[in-house]
């Protein structure tokens, strides 16, 4: 009875062999041997928390990117990397100056595959490279999926005068920034033994990673560093460098004050932009867990979190109106619903989502805020984008927007208000693992969203491969924005089928606000209440704020 025990697990392990048997779990890379593990579920192999660069700590806070060190034995990539340090809620958690990347690819030997980098979203303040995991996609697409983890918050995006060294790049503060390009560089060295094509990588972003990626366009550094992009809910953000230093001195003085430096916040404030010995050993040795949850929770609001600086080197002190880009194939998406997941963490409205769809007042206030919210956030991503950098851009564009969600006949009332076509309704659709817009709904798995995922799923590919997302499942054709179309993909469905279809969306900035305006859905308290304290401050709110003085 032993021996057949025995035999049969000798069966199983060299069965569970073969299956993995098509590309290897051990890839040497530029530092050493890595060991992955195949993923039976999906017949992919995958490789965590592979060091791009060596961690960001102690004498290394705040600087360049160091290359990573060498490793004689072979390194277990098996496991996630902790994330890097972050607030969630009241608790601090991950560890600081984590600079790893993830890789999927499909089991097979088939090489040169095309390469798909993701910077995840989280204001430049949370999440990591987990946020979207990359097995189905690796599977489905037919490609190497690399997800990126790069410093957060403060101890990422930090231009006080006292860091710089009188390196240029070091002094521009973006070092979150930095990370992304260094870590581009080991892929670009290093994913062909992956079987990934150096010769063809996207960068991909959702969120702040999105924003991170136009960035990427704007950027020297990232000349000749990617063939192709996508912003998932991206936009064009760049922050002032004087402004800004001015602000994170103003959220950091609390600090200094506690610890007994100076008497009041105003003399902490400028200490701290002072430039000598002491105030650099004083950051440099402040613990991390202090100042993860300095401007946390900024809800995207740059004042409440500056972050890439237009420093003049890394980024144009100009912005998005320079003339000189990384013209590159470029697909950026919207969500319809945009602002949802935004007013659910709102201090006005975090306390009574409860009395949403109960308490008239508060439903009235909830629609009208995500109504305009979500159409300025929807276009700033989307539309407003192509429009800003279409004179100056030398590549194809292409817009999309998700719909999925909004329409309560399919996805119930409750979830179509409060969350609707939402942040990030798009992952869904490209993973199966779980997500907050997934939770006490089983839509996602009918035949309609499934329908959409492939069609999804297909474009990216598509685009991925030839930067154009037309591909045989579209039954319109995926047209080039341009001006006199404004042309966009609808990605929608039913519980039945998948609606995707070509669109030319007229809305403007000005559209949006003469229905603001007239919008009487709120008295004249509310509304303007809603105007000035909700509405106000975010990245799409500039003509909105000026409009009423906010």
């Amino acid at each position: 009875m032993k021996f057949l025990r025995f035999l049969i697990v000798l069966c199983l392990l060299i069965a569970n062999t073969a299956l993995a048997a098509e590309f290897p779990t051990q890839v040497k890379t530029s530092e050493g041997l890595v060991q992955g593990i195949y993923d039976a579920n999906y017949s992919i192999v995958k490789w965590f928390g592979i060091p791009y660069a060596q961690p960001a700590v102690g004498a290394k806070r705040w600087a360049l990117p160091q290359q990573a060190e060498k490793y004689d034995s072979v390194k277990d990539c098996s496991m996630p990397a902790p994330a890097n340090l972050q607030t969630a809620g009241s608790k601090v958690l991950g560890q600081e100056g984590v600079l790893t990347l993830d890789i999927y690819r499909p089991d097979t030997k088939e090489e040169n595959l095309p390469v798909l980098v993701f910077i995840h979203g989280g204001n430049n303040q949370t999440s990591n490279s987990r946020l979207w995991m990359g097995d189905k996609f690796a599977k489905e697409a037919n490609a190497v999926y690399v997800s990126v983890q790069y410093r957060l918050g403060l101890l990422g995006f930090n231009n006080l005068p006292v860091l710089a060294n009188g390196n240029a790049l070091n002094d521009s503060g973006n070092c979150g920034l930095i990370d992304q390009v260094v870590a581009l560089d080991w892929i670009k060295a290093n994913i062909g033994r992956f079987g990934g094509d150096a010769g063809n990588i996207t960068v991909s972003g959702f969120s702040a990673g999105g924003r991170d990626v136009m960035a990427m366009l704007i950027s020297p550094l990232l000349k000749d560093k990617f063939d192709k992009a996508i912003s998932f809910s991206g936009g064009l953000t760049v922050a002032d460098f004087d402004k800004s230093q001015k602000i994170i001195a103003e959220n950091l003085a609390p600090l200094v004050v506690e610890d007994g430096i100076c008497a009041d916040e105003k003399a902490a404030a400028d200490w701290l932009m002072q430039n000598n010995s002491v105030v650099r050993d004083y950051l440099m040795n402040l613990p991390g867990e202090r100042l993860a949850p300095v401007m946390a929770g900024a809800l995207i609001r740059m004042d409440s979190f500056p972050h890439l600086y237009g420093d003049g080197k890394v980024l144009p002190k100009e912005g998005f109106a320079t003339d000189k880009f990384n013209s590159v194939p470029l697909l950026m998406l919207a969500s319809s619903d945009e602002f949802t997941s935004f007013l659910a963490r709102d201090q006005y409205f975090k306390n009574r989502l409860d009395k949403v769809l109960v308490d008239k007042l508060t439903t009235d206030e909830f629609v009208f805020a995500n109504k305009y919210g979500s159409k300025f956030y929807g276009y700033f991503n989307g539309q407003e984008s192509a429009e800003d950098i279409y004179a100056n851009y030398k590549a194809p564009m292409y817009v999309c927007q998700f719909d999925f969600g909004h329409n309560p006949e399919v996805v119930g009332k409750e979830y179509a208000v409060k969350t609707g076509a939402t942040h990030g309704i798009f992952l869904p659709f490209l993973t199966d693992q779980p997500y907050p817009y997934t939770k006490n709904t089983n839509v996602f798995s009918k035949p309609g969203p499934q329908e959409l995922s492939k069609i999804f799923m297909a474009s990216l590919a598509s685009f991925i491969r030839t930067g154009d997302p037309n591909n045989a499942l579209l039954k319109d054709k995926w047209l080039v924005w341009m001006p006199q179309n404004h042309a966009e993909m609808v990605f929608d469905a039913d519980l039945n089928k998948a609606k995707v279809y070509a669109n030319r969306n007229t809305t403007t900035y000005d559209s949006i606000l003469a229905e603001l305006e007239a919008d009487n859905s709120l008295d004249d308290e509310h509304k303007d209440y809603i105007i000035k304290n909700v509405l106000n401050g975010r990245w799409f709110s500039a003509g909105l704020d000026e409009k009423y003085q906010n």
